[in-house]
């Protein structure tokens, strides 16, 4: 009768657990609202957000990580940037900064600006 508290442990703990879920972003899914610099949004692997100078950020999100890349790449003159960072780690492209808010299995939260 000693360890008669231990066995409803268990259950205390599994209640309180629950599925983990990603923060909610203040733009929600709007990539668009990343057209003037400044957004939160939860992201997915080949989503494009729009930037003036770089043209279109895509990203990939994948093994807790999101990879942001831009660039034209497709000419001599041309360019490629690209960061990768996991919950926590600010990313930087050609000065344009970016925060990894969360990421959690095929999508993430990003803050830019």
């Amino acid at each position: 009768m000693r360890n008669a508290w231990l066995i409803p442990l268990p259950a205390l703990v599994i209640a309180a657990c629950g599925s983990p879920e990603l923060p909610p972003a203040a733009n929600g899914t709007n990539l668009a609202a990343c057209a003037a610099g400044s957004c939160e949004v939860r992201v997915k692997s080949g989503d494009q957000l729009p930037n003036r100078e770089l043209g279109p950020i895509t990203v990939v999100v994948r093994d807790d990580r999101i990879t942001l890349s831009a660039g034209s790449g497709n000419d001599r003159n041309g360019f490629s940037l690209s960061a990768e960072g996991t919950a926590g780690k600010n990313l930087v492209l050609n000065g344009h900064r970016f925060h990894v808010v969360a990421v959690l299995g095929d999508q993430g939260v990003l803050r830019a600006g």
